[in-house]
């Protein structure tokens, strides 16, 4: 019998390093900062970083 593996994502806000509980909240529970996800793979990115540090997607800053 085959067992099969439940494998679970887990985010971590690059703020405060804490978990991030809800994927679906644009903001880190514990610090309160909003958190901004890559456009690729949407893993939480600083809003300062210009390349994914996880995937290395260019990411584009906010208009102003």
């Amino acid at each position: 019998m085959a067992e099969q593996k439940e494998e679970k994502k887990h985010l971590f806000c690059p703020y405060c390093d804490e978990e991030i509980m809800g994927v679906d909240l644009p903001y880190c529970q514990v610090c309160g900062v909003t958190i901004f996800c890559c456009p690729r793979c949407r893993k939480p990115v600083t809003r300062d970083k210009r390349v994914c540090p996880h995937c290395g997607a260019e990411i584009k800053g906010e208009k102003t």
